[in-house]
């Protein structure tokens, strides 16, 4: 049954956020990994193969942005969904994102983690 799964990746330095949407994402049914770090984030990527990936921008060794560029290069994770999380706000740094390939940009403190959670659920369902 957990081979069914569908698997979040949580690309997340803060351990105390990382871990509550960890354990938000299992109550819903999600199979969740983490990866504290950019370099981390891109092996698990590539690894796992996740369906779908929550990704922070400040993240130390490789930055969000960095992420989200050798994935979306690569032929075999490019589909991969990616919501960026990030307490960035700058309307700058989200044109960035989505120019590179995220789906969505969230704000941290304007998103409740069940919105969070919701939005997830939407990728994933359709």
């Amino acid at each position: 049954m957990a081979e069914n799964k569908k698997k979040v990746l949580i690309a997340e330095d803060d351990e105390h956020i990382s871990k509550v949407y960890e354990i938000k994402l299992a109550k819903e049914g999600f199979a969740t990994s983490l990866a504290r770090d950019g370099e981390e984030a891109v092996a698990k990527i590539t690894a796992e193969k996740p369906d779908i990936v929550l990704l922070d921008l400040m993240l130390p060794k490789k930055d969000g942005f960095g992420v989200l560029e050798d994935i979306k290069k690569n032929p075999a994770l490019a589909n991969i969904p990616i919501i960026v999380l990030s307490n960035l706000g700058q309307k700058s740094d989200q044109d960035r994102t989505l120019a590179l390939g995220a789906k969505e940009y969230l704000v941290k403190v304007d998103n409740p983690i069940q919105d969070v959670i919701d939005k997830v659920k939407g990728y994933l369902s359709s």
